[in-house]
């Protein structure tokens, strides 16, 4: 272990500590923390967590990016044992382990790639019960088997982002449906689709952010400018690039976009539309730190979720709804069927087709009251992760006391 408890210790109470192995889609250092970094650090504060990086479900390629990062995670791998050194803090009573696999998961690498995952997970496969699989991921090489209560958390329509291995994801939620006792969907659309594969027990549980961090930076009305703010990852396929440079031509001389985020996280290369978007007068601030982030945002009026409408968006839950709304922003989106679904019980969140966008945008900039800004963070209030991890945390002992007494 890296930090905290071993597995299988016990609580003041005497009982032992639930030791949960969560399988991710992401690395732990991943440059923007997302629903599996989170959730781990809640479920540590009752379990012993095990934190999976990515086994790579999306399929590499020559780019020099991708040579870079297997280079890395071969690095780790052999290196410390299967473990890291990871630079984003890590909770007490958490490891994280790297595991060494081929990113390719069909029926000519499977027998390997199991054998490598069992080996890079035995302290969770034979330590003392109980244990629990919470996954990011469908493709989990029958760790299930080991579980006592199998979560799968679903938080898009991962099957449908571009590189992906659809055929290995589909393959895997039909095989893990059975197995699974509660499969979590973050929107209308990903529970529908977990219905489709077969998963019989789902809870739909809309994105949370860390809203404290975002309201304490928040700032009066006199101190905000007529600033734009788009933080997420910056990649061609999730963002509607057009609309971007129709928003920063609307701000010329009247206002300023910013971007903050990675580039090209999984869809291309977003150098050129960049450049062209910098060239309109937007600032790209690189990847912030959520305290700079928050920071950023408390100085804004408007957050804005620029996406594009395609087969992956159409499942997205952007947790930077809360984020804005918590900084005291007007949230203004494309028509996502989520972020519709709140624009519906909250005046503060607007959705518009892309040709209304920007001029519903200027209106958004336009000064407000500090009795405004205090309404929308109090509308993200309850959708913050500390109600959220309790929430998370109840569900996982409510399974495991099911499983006991079943």
């Amino acid at each position: 272990m890296a930090v905290g408890s071993t597995p299988g210790t016990t609580d003041s109470g005497g009982e032992s500590r639930p030791r949960v192995l969560m399988l991710g889609t992401a690395e732990w250092d991943a440059p923007i923390a997302t629903n599996q970094h989170y959730v781990a650090r809640e479920l540590a504060k009752d379990a012993d967590v095990t934190f999976v990086e990515s086994l790579g479900l999306r399929r590499p390629t020559l780019r020099r990016a991708d040579i870079v990062r297997m280079a890395a995670r071969v690095r780790k791998a052999a290196g410390n044992g299967s473990k890291m050194i990871a630079s984003r803090p890590k909770p007490e009573h958490t490891e994280v382990v790297s595991p060494l696999v081929l990113p390719v998961h069909r029926a000519a690498t499977s027998g390997l790639n199991r054998a490598l995952l069992h080996r890079a997970t035995q302290r969770w496969l034979k330590g003392p019960r109980p244990r629990v699989l919470w996954t990011f991921t469908p493709v989990t090489y029958d760790l299930e088997a080991a579980a006592d209560v199998v979560i799968y958390h679903c938080v898009d329509l991962l099957r449908s982002f571009p590189g992906i291995d659809a055929v290995a994801v589909d393959r895997g939620e039909h095989r893990l449906a059975p197995h699974t006792t509660v499969a979590i969907a973050t929107s209308t659309a990903v529970q529908s689709h977990l219905a489709a594969m077969g998963f019989s027990r789902i809870d739909t549980l809309p994105n949370v952010a860390d809203v404290e961090v975002f309201r304490a930076a928040s700032r009066p009305a006199a101190q905000r400018l007529p600033r734009v703010l788009f933080s997420g990852n910056l990649t061609i396929h999730k963002l509607d690039v057009d609309l971007l440079e129709a928003v920063a031509r609307a701000l010329q001389g009247r206002g300023e976009l910013l971007l903050a985020g990675p580039l090209a996280a999984g869809g291309g290369s977003f150098d050129a539309q960049l450049q062209r978007l910098q060239a309109l007068g937007a600032r790209y601030l690189g990847v912030l730190t959520h305290e700079q982030l928050a920071d950023v945002a408390g100085t804004c009026s408007v957050g804005l979720i620029p996406y594009a409408l395609n087969a992956y968006t159409r499942g997205v839950s952007p947790l930077k709804c809360f984020e804005y709304l918590s900084s005291g922003l007007a949230v203004l989106s494309t028509r996502l069927p989520a972020v519709e679904q709140l624009a519906g019980s909250s005046r503060h969140v607007t959705a518009a087709e892309p040709a209304d966008l920007p001029a519903a945008m200027m209106s958004l900039l336009a000064p407000v009251a500090d009795e405004i800004i205090a309404a929308r963070a109090a509308s993200a209030a309850e959708h913050g992760w500390e109600g959220r991890g309790r929430l998370l945390r109840e569900m996982m002992a409510t399974e495991l006391a099911r499983r006991v007494s079943g």
